[in-house]
């Protein structure tokens, strides 16, 4: 029997912590989410940046997208035959995902669950490389620090994320996440679309 597209990891067990504007994302929100970005610069500069990052890797490397959102990352994922975990607190973006991947026909697998960057639910060290990317805005400044935490103790290599960090209320600065990072450290910080908005990556070493 060929192996599913797909299969749904269980729920993690605590429910995760309401983020402030993330309910936002069900119904048309979900559906139309793409459409409202892909010609965005500020999108396209992004994923140019990180598809590169992502390039990078070795070909099968394990892979947590957290928030998956509507599975922006899934050519590049294709592309290298990444064993990747999507995570995202919307079923109706889990789903745009879904139908993505379906969409594809060229074999590529992949796991899609409901849960939280707070607590992911995956065993330590299971992965090499997590992304989470548009989420720290959404998350208060001691909720930064627990995703990075929770990152570190499931990632064994890497991890990419984006943050603004200077001149909104929402800003979260470099040094809120360095004082997070325990046997990681910030190998990249590069402009993403303005010279406040940053693209990051932080190495085992």
């Amino acid at each position: 029997m060929s192996e599913p597209l797909m299969c749904y990891l269980p729920p993690i067990t605590q429910q995760p912590q309401a983020l402030t504007g993330a309910a936002k994302y069900v119904g048309a929100v979900a559906t139309g989410y793409d459409a409202k970005r892909v010609n965005d610069p500020k999108w396209q500069i992004e994923q140019g940046i990180i598809e590169g990052w992502l390039d990078e890797l070795p070909e099968g490397s394990v892979i947590l997208d957290a928030p998956i959102g509507t599975g922006r990352f899934l050519d590049a994922y294709a592309r290298k035959r990444f064993d990747v975990f999507g995570l995202d607190r919307s079923p109706d973006m889990l789903n745009e995902t879904m139908k993505k991947v379906q969409m594809m026909g060229n074999g590529f697998a992949m796991k899609l669950g409901q849960g939280d960057v707070l607590k992911c639910g995956l065993p330590d060290k299971s992965v090499d490389v997590s992304l989470n990317i548009r989420i720290s805005r959404w998350l208060s400044p001691d909720e930064n620090e627990q995703m990075m935490r929770e990152m570190q103790r499931v990632c064994r290599k890497a991890i990419i994320w984006t943050a603004r960090v200077e001149g909104q209320v929402h800003s979260r600065t470099r040094e809120l996440f360095e004082g997070a990072l325990d046997g990681f450290r910030i190998t990249r910080d590069v402009e993403g679309y303005q010279p406040a908005y940053r693209i990051l990556m932080a190495e085992f070493v």
